[in-house]
């Protein structure tokens, strides 16, 4: 590969621009059976800064991770991370070719792809999720993950970062000997050829409008269905295998489309969607089954699997969500768990991102409440078995993401806590301290304080807690004792502390860029 200078890197940063004011990195801790690389993703709310480039591309620690939805929902990137270990980069390249995707395809971290839609202006990033989900079932990878995953941001007005969003891993770590490269015309190519490649297949809006994948026929037997099922009609109908399992879904569409008559259409549909037609005895087997009251898509299951565009097919009248996109039974969806103390939970509802506790999850009244009180509509009850097999399921796919402590509630408190131990409104005297809301510095390394003064402190900062919990914290997690001062003839509850450490050491200078590597 060729030389790599602080002009590719500054083009890398930009061709990749996303969230401003955070940052993922990945430390591999090992390599698993398989040969797929395993370790710890952490995400970090400081900038990625060109030294963080730098640093990527020398492969100098971990890894950078980039959120690609931008403060204001827009994208200048997308992609969809097809997750198959070993996958063909050649023939993906080729069928993105064939179906005329400006797809850029990459080798991720972990041995699969990362095929980058480049924009050459920010497009809102529902338009582009809706795409790229259309593309990755035409590809054949229906349901697979599409970055960014949720299409807006959660946000409380208090100004702290939470729902910050889901980072990408970045090609070309350690650029000179990366195995995250970009694959064109079937070879592996350098940095410098990457960054010329991703500029000629980047697109504007208008161009990305224009782009479209032939989904179906010109007849309505999928009419309002699931797309899956409607691509499935449009190329050749089901394929080998798969026909008696393809045919349930059909069957279920059928129901879904004509309660009062739909065994009498089934053969009809076998015709159509079967070459040759699966046996009267296994349309019957079909029928049998989807006569039971509990049945739905199988949409985990070839042939529909590869093919799953389920953010679409929610909002579909006989779809998987039945049309409730705005309706009774509201979708929850891109959910993500954000460790820390207390665990806080990130979903879309009915278009809306919403933050809920645990409880607030998982409690169906209370979630119901919730719904309610956020967007003004109120979702189905259904009954807790069901209640409990939903949330399972959703569990199973949840993004769970790390965060550094700065990040987390107990780690924007201690910060808080020590601007207001160590601010410039102080009291001099014990008794200045007894009038006072402001904190008294002793002189011996302790700070002495009342606990109105920190919450109203914390108050002023957006950062609102019971100060039940406040006091919890100071205790088990900052090494804070609660004690009686006795001062001006009455006895006063009083926090003591250690006194933090005020200095900081400079920054190290940068030579970013001062020579090439």
């Amino acid at each position: 590969m060729g030389q790599i200078t602080e002009d590719h890197i500054i083009a890398l940063s930009k061709r990749f621009e996303g969230y401003e004011f955070a940052h993922g990195k990945y430390d591999i801790k090992r390599v698993s059976e398989k040969g797929k690389n395993e370790g710890k993703a952490v995400t970090y709310s400081t900038p990625p800064t060109l030294s963080l480039w730098e640093a990527h591309v020398k492969g100098e620690g971990a890894g950078l991770g980039i959120i690609p939805l931008r403060s204001d929902n827009t994208l200048l990137f997308g992609c969809i991370d097809i997750d198959v270990f070993g996958i063909d980069h050649k023939a993906l390249e080729a069928k993105c070719k064939e179906l005329g995707l400006p797809l850029v395809i990459c080798r991720s971290k972990s041995g699969g792809a990362h095929c980058y839609l480049f924009l050459k202006e920010p497009v809102q990033a529902s338009i582009v999720v809706d795409a790229l989900s259309a593309w990755a079932a035409a590809l054949g990878y229906g349901g697979c993950e599409i970055f960014p995953k949720q299409t807006v941001r959660y946000d409380g007005g208090d100004g702290a970062q939470k729902d910050i969003g889901n980072w990408l891993n970045m090609p070309y770590q350690y650029a000179l000997r990366t195995t995250r490269y970009c694959v064109k015309d079937g070879e592996p190519i350098d940095l410098a050829q990457f960054l010329d490649h991703a500029d000629a297949m980047s697109v504007t809006e208008e161009e990305l409008d224009a782009l479209s994948i032939a989904q179906a026929n010109d007849d309505d037997m999928f009419d309002e269905g699931p797309p899956c099922l409607q691509y499935l009609r449009g190329h050749g109908g089901l394929p080998d295998g798969s026909r008696n399992e393809g045919m349930y879904n059909v069957a279920v569409y059928l129901k879904k489309r004509f309660p009062d008559d739909w065994q009498d259409k089934l053969q009809t549909y076998n015709v159509a969607m079967c070459d040759p037609p699966i046996g009267l005895a296994e349309v019957n087997t079909v029928q049998k089954s989807v006569d039971k009251k509990d049945y739905d898509y199988r949409c985990t299951k070839a042939p529909i699997q590869p093919h799953c565009m389920r953010r679409k097919c929610l909002g579909q009248k006989h779809g998987v969500g039945g049309g409730s996109v705005g309706g009774g039974d509201l979708e929850i969806s891109h959910l993500a768990k954000h460790e820390g103390n207390p665990v806080l939970w990130f979903a879309t509802i009915g278009g809306k991102r919403m933050m809920l506790t645990t409880d607030e999850l998982t409690n169906q009244l209370k979630f119901r409440s919730k719904v309610f009180a956020t967007i003004q509509r109120m979702p189905r009850s259904v009954p807790a078995p069901r209640w409990e097999r939903y949330l399972d399921d959703l569990g199973k796919d949840c993004e769970v993401i790390e965060v550094a402590e700065e990040m987390l509630d107990i780690g924007r408190f201690r910060n808080l806590l020590d601007v207001y131990l160590l601010g410039q409104a102080r009291t001099t005297t014990k008794e200045q301290l007894a009038d006072s809301l402001s904190p008294f510095i002793t002189g011996d390394g302790e700070v002495w304080f009342r606990v109105e003064g920190l919450l109203r402190h914390l108050d002023r900062h957006g950062f609102k807690h019971p100060s039940t919990l406040i006091c919890k914290w100071l205790r088990d997690e900052c090494g804070a004792r609660d004690s009686q001062l006795h001062v001006k003839g009455k006895n006063l509850r009083i926090w003591k502390i250690r006194e933090p450490v005020s200095s900081k050491e400079p920054d190290p200078e940068n030579h970013f860029g001062s020579e090439v590597f």
